[in-house]
């Protein structure tokens, strides 16, 4: 029986894909003039150890500055790592779902902006369990970030769903038991997904 709901961040509770290309489009306001896939493009090069807690904002920021061609203020990070855009009708959904299930969160992200947004969203009220990459050292593409996720939910995966908007976050959850929804973060398509967990029992 379905006790346990985990949910992706960014492309699920946000409406942008990635939290990556949110941080770039906050980065490129203060510097207009540069293409945003040049911003992407140097950003991308340090997101996994980002990601896995490896290395600091602080720590890659020169050589980010160096490959934009920009020297940037580092004092433009916390604005541009807390601004994320909602899934109002997803965070809809988690709130009722909430007065029955155990909610978590199961996402790639660096320490710094996690934290930000963590705190900014209020999210500890919602979801019971966060399970952060760079919190673990491990992202998605490693099963150590869902076996952690269980640990810290006291459940078993055939008793959990996992909800991710891209397709490849889904296959070692889905090998270890879980029950995993790909949710497309264009159509954003919330009675699609209703319909989904209600076959598998889940009252909404």
């Amino acid at each position: 029986m379905i006790s346990t709901i985990f949910f992706d961040f960014d492309g699920v509770l946000t409406t942008d894909k990635n939290g990556w290309y949110t941080t770039c489009k906050n980065i490129q306001k203060t510097i207009p003039k540069t293409k945003l896939q040049s911003i992407i493009d140097c950003y991308l090069k340090h997101t996994p150890n980002l990601s896995r807690g490896e290395i600091s904002h602080q720590e890659m920021w020169p050589d980010f500055c160096d490959c934009v061609g920009e020297n940037i203020d580092i004092n433009i990070l916390p604005q541009a790592l807390a601004n994320a855009p909602k899934n109002e009708k997803m965070l809809g959904l988690c709130k009722r779902l909430g007065q029955t299930y155990r909610l978590g969160i199961i996402t790639d992200n660096n320490l710094a902006r996690f934290n930000l947004l963590k705190t900014k969203w209020g999210l500890s009220r919602l979801f019971k369990v966060i399970c952060l990459s760079a919190e673990q050292g491990a992202l998605k593409t490693d099963q150590d970030l869902f076996e952690k996720a269980l640990e810290l939910a006291g459940v078993k995966a055939k008793d959990s769903v996992f909800i991710d908007n891209h397709e490849k976050n889904l296959t070692i959850p889905r090998q270890m038991g879980f029950k995993t929804f790909w949710h497309d973060h264009e159509k954003n398509d919330i009675n699609l997904l209703v319909t989904r967990l209600q076959a598998w029992g889940i009252k909404i």
